[in-house]
C-alpha cells in the first residue's frame, strides 16, 4: 500500500473515532473508555495498512 493511500485511510478513520468516542463519553463519562476506543481504532488501522485485516489473500 502506497503512502498516499495510508494517509487517506488514516484521515477517513478520524470520523468514526470522533463519533464513537463521543458516544462512549455520553454513555460512561469516562476518559479511560474514550482512550480505549481510540486504541481499538488505532489497532484496526494498523492491521488494515499492514494487510493483516483483509480477508483476501494476496499473490506475490
Amino acid at each position: 500500500m502506497d503512502i498516499v493511500r495510508k494517509i487517506g485511510t488514516a484521515i477517513v478513520f478520524i470520523i468514526p473515532t470522533f463519533v464513537f468516542s463521543g458516544l462512549i463519553w455520553s454513555w460512561f463519562h469516562s476518559w479511560l473508555c474514550v482512550i480505549g476506543m481510540m486504541i481499538i481504532v488505532a489497532i484496526i488501522y494498523s492491521l488494515i495498512i499492514t494487510g493483516k485485516f483483509s480477508g483476501i489473500a494476496r499473490e506475490t
